[in-house]
């Protein structure tokens, strides 16, 4: 299983070429070395497609530039007041945020507020089209709460807009594993079925690691006993010897203080996604498969496309000529 990790671990971030219809509907096959396909062949380059290897904390995720900050926060502040007068003057400037920036900016001032004020906040976004279905896919993998992970989760359209899912491709290429778990289980919940190649891949990755430290050592030779020293006993008429015995080693000692290695991550999350969303779509079960990639690549080259090609081709049956 573990030779066959390059594949995922020589994927490239770029999409396949796109010519006609049906190779839309049916990705190309998965190979060693090749590109995996996008979830969507024209991406999204909005603001939430860029934030994803990014954790959603202040020092890892600066505010766009050009994006008030100080309006985003006085627009909380008012939603969060005890007077209607100022909760209803924050809910008109809460819907003024309808940018990517806008809504980074207000989503990034309500994460210290209490739970309804968030949720008014997720409501906006899912208000917005594709681009606040970008946002809410995106803090449904980022968000440390995993309350608001699950509310923006459950605002999500399905079947999931092209904008949402070149948010979740984006994580799952992700280097940060964490991130790549969380938008694993994402798929899962949203029942995106086109991002299952890239799950596949995604299923466990390698990293290097090296360390430079007492690692290990081997031993051969042989010990050998001798008296290193006698210690006087004296008594009542008499007087003795106490023998101190020493050992000496003969022989190699081996050590290992330096060392390169490769570990092996596992993501469940990617993984249970997967297993569901392929049973599902294909109408067989994966469960055999395993965490083995070379089984995983064979199903979808040999069983799955031939479904994605036959569902293809009952869509946009051939005309007769006249």
């Amino acid at each position: 299983m573990l030779p066959m990790l390059a594949l995922a671990l020589g994927l490239t971030l770029d999409p396949p070429a796109v010519t006609t219809p049906s190779s839309e509907a049916v990705p190309p096959r998965l190979e060693q070395n090749k590109p995996i396909p996008a979830c969507v062949p024209d991406g999204d380059s909005s603001l939430f497609t860029t934030l994803h290897p990014a954790k959603a904390t202040d020092k890892d995720v600066p505010s766009p530039p050009g994006v008030s900050d100080a309006e985003a926060r006085k627009a909380i502040q008012r939603l969060s007041s005890p007077k209607p007068a100022l909760r209803e003057e924050g809910l008109r400037m809460l819907r003024t945020f309808t940018a990517p920036e806008g809504q980074w900016a207000i989503y990034h001032a309500s994460r210290g507020a209490e739970g309804p004020i968030k949720l008014q906040v997720l409501e906006h976004l899912a208000l917005l089209g594709a681009s606040g279905q970008a946002g809410l896919t995106w803090i449904a993998i980022h968000d440390p709460d995993a309350a608001i992970r699950n509310e923006a989760a459950v605002r999500i359209e399905q079947p999931a807009s092209g904008a949402a899912l070149s948010v979740l491709e984006g994580a799952l290429r992700s280097p940060n594993h964490m991130v790549v778990n969380q938008a694993g289980l994402l798929a899962g919940q949203i029942n995106a079925v086109k991002a299952i190649p890239l799950l596949i891949a995604a299923q466990f990755a390698q990293d290097p690691v090296r360390d430079q430290s007492d690692l290990a050592w081997i031993a051969i030779g042989t010990q050998r006993s001798y008296v290193a020293n006698l210690i006087p006993i004296t008594g009542n008429s008499s007087a003795g010897f106490q023998p101190v015995i020493g050992q000496i080693y003969e022989g190699v000692v081996m050590a290992i203080d330096d060392a390169a290695a490769v570990a092996t991550t596992y993501r469940p999350g990617v993984h249970q996604s997967l297993m569901a969303l392929a049973t599902l779509d294909s109408g067989q079960s994966t469960a055999h498969l395993g965490w083995d990639l070379n089984a995983w690549v064979g199903w979808y080259n040999d069983t799955y496309r031939p479904i994605l090609a036959a569902r293809a081709a009952e869509s946009d049956p051939a005309r007769e000529p006249k």
